[in-house]
């Protein structure tokens, strides 16, 4: 049981990384041409937005006035929780 605590928790810190990965790709994917950032961008986000669309959805009418997403980092701190609780 402790071996799949632990392997859980890797997922999660791994799943972490492609949530930070995909919210800093999002502040330049639609200024580059690059198509290659763009295909990380849009696979990231394949991965990435069905955990996120909740958030949003929670945060939509705070955020609106913000103009800033902040979703992503909700979502990093509750993984984080989540695999420190694994450990």
């Amino acid at each position: 049981m402790l071996n799949f605590a632990w392997f859980i928790a890797q997922l999660l810190e791994i799943y972490t990384i492609l949530v930070f990965a995909n919210a800093v790709l999002s502040w330049f994917v639609f200024g580059t041409q690059n198509s290659v950032i763009r295909q990380i961008y849009w696979f990231t986000c394949r991965l990435v937005d069905p955990a996120l669309r909740p958030i949003r959805n929670v945060l939509e009418p705070v955020s609106r006035s913000f103009g800033i997403d902040i979703s992503p980092f909700i979502l990093i701190i509750v993984l984080q929780i989540l695999a420190r609780m694994l450990r």
